[in-house]
């Protein structure tokens, strides 16, 4: 996969935490992994890449909300 894929990947996962980012962290995990189950298209490795980055922009989100 390209970097500019993944980039684009990337923004709409954003795009979905600001979406869901009311729901708790068992909620927005149900939400994460029915997206992977309904994409088969990422490899393992775009899969745990994207899994830390989404993790990572989520904990962001919801620490900017809680200020």
């Amino acid at each position: 996969m390209q970097e500019n894929q993944y980039e684009k990947i990337k923004l709409l996962f954003f795009k979905l935490i600001e979406e869901t980012k009311e729901l708790n962290e068992t909620e927005f995990e149900k939400v994460l992994i029915q997206v992977f189950k309904e994409n088969n298209s990422f490899s393992i490795e775009v899969k745990d890449r994207l899994i830390i980055d989404i993790t990572n922009m989520r904990k962001k989100i919801v620490q900017n909300l809680n200020l």
